[in-house]
């Protein structure tokens, strides 16, 4: 086993069913939840409610309609991005910065500033350039660079996007993303899709919580079972999770767990997923479906990182690598969280520890780099009371990607 440990700080009595409610219950009894242990009954047999959205907004507005992707702008992994883009809410182009992620996510998703504030620094440190604040939502482009060359691209590493897979951001057991050792790790495929709605099947057709930490086992096993190098570490693998909630939390039409339904409507439209009159699906572009109403409230940081703990905490996720070949994980030897607080350090820990990574260690003041990620990011965790960053950790988190899975490193 692996020995690697991250320093956590847990908040005594603190606890994720205990200090937020709407997730109480989950944790105690999920264990017990296992695909083909539970009874469906009744379940598929379900009418699909009527969404609540009365006194919502609806999106898109009149300012916003749907723009198919020209030849030169880019779309990626992260199918939110790419509908706010499709409609306008982001650049077309789909170079952009922090603040545009942060506008275009709050007016499209209701996504509170604090969590599209921690993305949006998070895919800038290790996806694109910290000179011009520019990042691409798919793959490398020069126009992030200074003066649109990619002359100044290896400066501070390399801004190869949101579809670069490393030990950084882009990972592996994607919901409808093929693994990166298959070729392509950001176009939406048709038959994970599928995979992911047919776990809804036993729940009435939505895409509620329990079917998507389902599918979201099924295809982590998948890929230790299939992907040589498939690759599970923080920090990929933690906002993988996370962003395993949005079809619920963020794609649902209305409040999810407030009158919001994630249906199929919903769901396939802002994946891309259009089926076709033989029942297959192919990719389209994604956008936002018709009567489509944001949820009410901001989905926050407090929210994504409780929704992390809830999926931990009922299914097996923990972290670790395949060893070169197909059924060889290596698990982390790594503290589980049983609290916000302590998932929380694990995901500020790991960001810290692996960004001194990404920088290129010749050219690059590194402590500077750094002293801009953690500024930005460290109002938003102060909450949690982690502990200060330890730049050893930073050593260590490097040996282990390299040392874990040889070659996985790009």
């Amino acid at each position: 086993m692996v020995n690697f440990k991250l320093p956590l700080l847990m908040t005594a009595g603190v606890t994720g069913v205990t200090a937020f409610p709407a997730f109480a219950g989950k944790a105690g009894t999920a264990s017990m939840e296992k695909q083909g242990g539970r009874s469906y009954a009744n379940l598929s047999k379900r009418t699909e409610p009527v969404a609540n959205v009365s006194g919502l907004v609806q999106v898109p507005d009149a300012d916003h309609p749907f723009m198919a992707p020209g030849p030169t702008d880019q779309r990626g992994p992260c199918p939110g991005l790419n509908a706010l883009a499709n409609h306008g809410y982001l650049p077309h182009s789909g170079i952009v910065n922090s603040a545009q992620i942060i506008a275009a996510t709050a007016a499209g998703f209701n996504m509170g500033p604090d969590l599209s504030a921690v993305l949006a620094a998070i895919a800038l440190a290790f996806s694109g350039d910290p000179l011009t604040g520019l990042f691409s939502i798919g793959g490398y482009d020069a126009r992030t660079s200074l003066l649109g060359t990619g002359l100044t691209n290896n400066i501070l590493g390399y801004a190869g996007g949101l579809d670069y897979h490393s030990a950084g951001i882009e990972g592996d057991a994607s919901a409808t993303r093929e693994d990166n050792y298959f070729g392509d790790d950001h176009t939406m495929q048709p038959t994970l899709y599928v995979q992911m709605k047919n776990f809804t099947n036993n729940y009435g057709g939505l895409y509620e919580i329990e079917p998507l930490k389902d599918a979201a086992e099924a295809r982590r096993l998948n890929s230790i079972a299939t992907n040589p190098d498939f690759y599970y570490l923080p920090l990929s693998a933690i906002l993988g999770l996370g962003a395993r909630g949005f079809p619920a939390y963020l794609f649902s039409n209305g409040t999810f767990g407030n009158g919001g339904v994630p249906n199929e409507e919903s769901v396939s439209s802002f994946f891309g997923a259009q089926i076709q009159p033989d029942g297959t699906y192919k990719y389209v572009p994604e956008r936002f479906p018709n009567y489509w109403y944001r949820r009410a409230t901001p989905f926050t940081l407090v929210d994504v990182v409780a929704s992390i703990l809830d999926f931990q905490t009922s299914r097996d996720f923990s972290f670790g690598a395949n060893a070169g070949a197909v059924n060889s994980f290596v698990p982390l030897d790594i503290e589980a969280a049983t609290n916000i607080n302590g998932t929380a350090c694990i995901i500020q820990n790991a960001i810290q520890a692996t960004a001194p990574s990404f920088a290129n260690p010749l050219v690059t003041d590194v402590a500077s780099i750094m002293a801009t990620l953690l500024n930005t990011i460290a109002p938003y965790f102060a909450q949690f009371g982690c502990p200060p960053y330890d730049p050893s950790e930073a050593a260590a988190y490097a040996a282990l990607s390299k040392n874990l899975v040889p070659g996985e490193r790009k």
